[in-house]
């Protein structure tokens, strides 16, 4: 692992944690005061979660495929490795609701897919 891939994986969080909080908040009349732990506590969850699995398909990406500028064959792989992580995190998160029933569900799988994507596939320069 690089200082690049760690700056990818914080920013794919961060960028993350505010579609979905403010995907979130859209359905709720009234925001409470503890938004800013619940963002942080979010950006922990989301930042591991990328930690831990996107980390080794990226790598392992890289190091098969190199040619990452916006490539479809990155956008799949990670596809489907938010639609596994998808199926096995959201019954936990969810209260066990059925993770097809809701098209929520399908935006958050595609928008953890496109954000790795979306950062990987930017020129990020990490100086130091």
């Amino acid at each position: 692992m690089n200082k690049r891939n760690l700056v990818i994986i914080t920013l794919a969080a961060v960028s993350m944690t505010f579609f979905y909080m403010i995907v979130e908040l859209s359905f709720k009349a009234d925001v409470s005061k503890g938004l800013v732990f619940a963002i942080f506590l979010v950006f922990a969850v989301f930042f591991a979660l990328y930690f831990i699995f996107a980390l080794p398909i990226l790598i392992y990406l890289q190091r098969k495929i190199g040619d990452r500028d916006y490539s479809l064959k990155y956008f799949v792989a990670f596809l489907g490795g938010s639609f596994l992580i998808h199926l096995l995190v959201n019954p936990v998160l969810n209260e066990y609701q059925a993770p097809f029933v809701t098209p929520l569900w399908y935006i958050y799988v595609v928008s953890t897919a496109l954000f790795i994507w979306l950062w990987d596939s930017a020129k990020v320069k990490v100086f130091a």
